[in-house]
């Protein structure tokens, strides 16, 4: 209904300003209400499309600081290269301040096509409550991210003309190369920046490198997965929205997936939304989710975000509720505001249960 009657009151504004139009005779008064009704237009229009809805406020004790640091190395994936050969990795920063101390550390790494602000409520949350939360932007990756040189990092076209044409779990072979093609750069930059921020001695006394934890959002937490499986010594635990266990995968039959039975060795916390939700058995995709969802094993915590589709368990939702909708099939049918305190509650449980 706000929807309704906001296209109501643009028609309305519309329709005076054409009609006082039509009652003045100075052209250049003519001309100044074509451009107040033209920024009426655009400016109601963006406001319609764009909200910018505030999240859930910090619920822990502790300011929270932001803070942007760059790393760079030699990638082994030379097309994603940033320049000549290497790979500049940004890595925005949440950070508690006002306590002493190690603090675990959560590295986020977003969906296909997201930014490194993709869940800011949740980064700030966690900080509040005395994690350092490291959100990466994945040059190429990233609808776009700023380097180090101030120059953008733009969405590679390739990878989005990839990913939109990819024909999914209807060929699995083709999606087994593909998959593996994409998430080799999530993997790469994910295992760096943990290295990165582990030695970076300005970090020294505020990572606990005892405690660390990966998240991620569809791609972004499928390559958590994988790096928290090769990596179990140093992870703690991942944290993933609606992410297959793509790097479990160890070949194909026919058109299904084969998946290893070696125990996923880390607690994992997961959210899925109503796109999925009750049907990961039927998606060859998502074998070992349903899996590790009937294993009964405490370790692995699974969430259902009821009333939200695949992209609205991003803050995309909160910014824009209409094309997050539009993305999702009109599967966001709770409001925004619910949806992410939800998912910012159950991973602040989730890591207070593993850390404190």
């Amino acid at each position: 209904m706000t929807a309704l009657w906001g296209i109501l009151a643009v028609v309305l504004l519309v329709a005076l300003l054409f009609a006082l139009f039509k009652r003045v005779r100075p052209v250049w008064v003519k001309l100044l209400l074509i451009v107040v009704i033209l920024l009426g237009l655009g400016f109601s229009l963006f406001k319609f499309v764009f909200p910018m809805n505030e999240g859930p406020s910090p619920t822990g004790p502790y300011a929270v600081r932001t803070e942007r640091v760059f790393y760079t190395h030699q990638t082994a994936i030379p097309q994603m290269a940033t320049a000549g050969s290497n790979r500049e990795v940004p890595v925005s920063l949440w950070l508690p301040e006002g306590t002493g101390g190690e603090h675990a550390l959560v590295i986020f790494s977003h969906g296909s096509f997201g930014i490194e602000e993709s869940n800011p409520s949740l980064f700030n949350d966690l900080a509040s409550n005395g994690y350092v939360v490291a959100s990466l932007g994945h040059p190429h990756h990233s609808f776009t991210t700023t380097l180090s040189d101030g120059t953008r990092a733009n969405l590679d076209w390739g990878f989005f003309q990839e990913v939109v044409g990819s024909k999914g779990a209807e060929d699995a072979s083709a999606l087994f190369a593909e998959f593996n093609k994409w998430k080799s750069v999530r993997v790469e930059d994910i295992s760096f920046a943990l290295d990165s921020l582990l030695a970076d001695e300005n970090y020294a006394g505020a990572i606990d490198e005892g405690q660390v934890f990966l998240a991620g959002h569809s791609l972004g937490g499928s390559a958590a997965l994988e790096v928290g499986r090769a990596r179990s010594g140093d992870v703690q635990g991942v944290i993933a929205l609606e992410s297959p266990y793509f790097g479990d995968i160890t070949g194909v039959e026919g058109n299904r997936f084969v998946f290893t039975d070696e125990e996923y060795p880390v607690p994992v916390l997961h959210f899925y939304s109503d796109a999925l939700w009750g049907k990961l058995e039927e998606i060859t995709t998502y074998e070992m989710n349903q899996r590790l969802l009937e294993a009964g094993d405490d370790r692995f915590v699974n969430v259902h975000v009821e009333g939200s589709g695949h992209i609205g368990l991003s803050e995309l939702s909160l910014s824009s509720p209409l094309l997050t909708n539009l993305f999702d099939e009109g599967l966001n049918t709770r409001d925004a505001f619910e949806r992410v305190s939800q998912i910012n509650a159950a991973t602040l449980d989730f890591l207070d249960a593993h850390t404190k």
